[in-house]
């Protein structure tokens, strides 16, 4: 059975229903992390303040056991080893007061090689300005999309279906992100800037196929716009996975991991709930 006739058997309102279930299940992710830890996300350092020291190393090391090792010396500490091809880096997070020298002599005596490594540190303050800086060019990108995709379409129920998808993507990469502990950076913000850029190219391309196309029936022209939109997350998703394994900047890692996620999320979020949305609003109107 060909995709198209699964995806009318089982019926695009049904599918719709399952795709908003899970917006749903991230919305309450996240508000139940903001009612118990007072935060929606957790910050990294260039976001909260403190120190990081992150060592390049061949070396196998145990995350959990280095942590333990750290935590009675400088207190409140995580550990964590991200891995790219040809090396592995050990992120290692502590407050501001930690001195430098005394966390590379203790990791040194851990068994260590600790000759390539970069240490930041960023005042608590700092750390505050870069988040509502960050999160307020988020804010503002998300209102122009908008802004711009009502002028482009000038129909109030698909316009919202775009902006729906793309308020989804950032919400669930979000949710996501604290399911698999990771915590957000400057770099982060700047995944979420172009989560809306590739979330609103793919409602965009749908939509426009759906609307200002008329030949063919809608449910040809769907899934001619699915094709097409599959094919382009394909293989953007390719390039970005190649970037994680490849890359060995934190930086650059913490982007791809989001763009990756917010990808994979966008599939379900553009070609059912998108989809479905416009296609029940063209039958209401009596599209063709």
């Amino acid at each position: 059975m060909k995709l198209s006739g699964l995806y009318e058997k089982i019926g695009y309102k049904k599918l719709m229903i399952l795709s908003l279930l899970l917006l749903v299940v991230c919305i309450v992710s996240l508000l139940w992390n903001y009612q118990t830890k007072g935060e929606f996300f957790a910050k990294g350092i260039d976001l909260q303040g403190g120190t990081q020291l992150a060592i390049d190393t061949n070396q196998k090391v145990d995350a959990a056991e280095l942590e333990a090792r750290l935590k009675p010396i400088f207190g409140d500490v995580s550990v964590r080893t991200t891995i790219s091809v040809g090396s592995n880096s050990i992120l290692i997070k502590a407050n501001e007061n930690v001195e430098k020298e005394k966390l590379l002599e203790e990791v040194k005596n851990y068994g260590i090689d600790v000759s390539s490594y970069s240490f930041q540190k960023i005042e608590a303050s700092l750390g505050e300005s870069f988040f509502i800086q960050s999160r307020t060019a988020v804010i503002i990108a998300f209102i122009f999309m908008a802004f711009t995709v009502f002028f482009i379409f000038r129909s109030f129920v698909p316009s919202v279906a775009v902006i729906l998808c793309a308020f989804s993507d950032i919400v669930s990469t979000i949710a996501v992100m604290n399911w698999i502990g990771a915590s957000f950076s400057l770099a982060s913000f700047a995944a979420l800037l172009l989560i809306i850029g590739y979330s609103v190219d793919t409602d965009i391309l749908l939509t426009t196929k759906l609307i200002k196309r008329k030949e063919d029936s809608i449910l040809n022209r769907s899934f001619a716009a699915f094709k097409t939109g599959i094919t382009m997350t394909t293989t953007t998703l390719v390039a970005l996975l190649a970037l994680y394994l490849i890359s060995g900047a934190t930086a650059i890692g913490d982007i791809a991991t989001i763009l990756i996620i917010a990808l994979l999320l966008d599939m379900p979020y553009t070609w059912i709930t998108n989809m479905g949305i416009v296609r029940w609003w063209m039958e209401k109107k009596g599209l063709e």
